[in-house]
């Protein structure tokens, strides 16, 4: 799957990691996965087995398998979802997961991945509402407000951008795609601001994020600003 990204710079490089429904242990949903028959939590333990070995092709015939057992179990199908969006079959997760919506509207999991399908299509506006209701209901998660983040700056409001990143930050302080973004938001400003795009940048190569050369260039070319280093939070 190839990384989302804005324009400028470089851009808000995410990689697309699979969602489950018991991800974000805040989640203030119950997850229905444990009324499985004990067929499809076999197969989801094997399904989940096979992604972490890199068959996505196995992962993904073993959930529909799963489904067989538990066709209304919103768990097994935001993690099918998950396992489509890697593949690229946007159309087929974002399927998924309105069923799993259907049967959970306060599915987080849910919410946040059809989120992130459509940041990488493009549809902003679809992104940002998508969004701002995983956030509804888990407020807690720093991956959401990450990609809420995103889906702000997409639009071109750069402080409730800035506020969703930092709110990552806040929750997850080792969460190196957040410091990035917050990194490209400073730096795309009008005029940027280098020092607190830095301080970011410098943060998530710390965290294992690995150097953009754009940002690079851009880093290399602005003299430091004393007054403006001085004074970062």
């Amino acid at each position: 799957m190839k990384r989302l990204f804005l324009i400028a710079l470089g851009v808000f490089f995410l990689p697309l990691q699979i969602i489950t429904a018991t991800e974000s242990k805040s989640a203030k949903t119950n997850s229905p996965v444990a009324f499985l028959p004990e067929q499809a939590r076999a197969l989801a333990k094997q399904a989940e087995a096979a992604f972490a070995s890199g068959d996505l092709n196995q992962a993904e015939s073993l959930y529909k398998k799963a489904l067989e057992f538990g066709p209304n179990n919103a768990s097994l199908l935001v993690s099918l979802a998950a396992i489509e969006t890697r593949m690229g079959k946007l159309d087929e997760s974002e399927k998924l997961l309105q069923q799993a919506l259907h049967l959970d509207l306060k599915n987080a999991p849910a919410w946040l991945l059809l989120g992130m399908n459509y940041l990488e299509e493009k549809k902003n506006d679809e992104a940002f509402a998508s969004l701002i209701q995983a956030a509804l209901y888990d407020d807690r998660n720093p991956r959401i407000h990450n990609y809420l983040g995103i889906a702000a700056g997409r639009k071109g409001w750069n402080e409730p951008s800035e506020d969703e990143l930092r709110k990552a930050i806040e929750l997850d302080p080792q969460y190196a795609d957040a410091n990035f973004n917050l990194a490209v938001l400073y730096l795309r400003r009008t005029p940027p601001l280098i020092e607190l795009g830095r301080r970011h940048y410098q943060q998530a190569l710390d965290l294992g994020s690995p150097k953009d050369p754009v940002i690079e260039a851009q880093l290399a070319k602005a003299a430091p600003d004393p007054a403006t280093s001085s004074a970062l939070p």
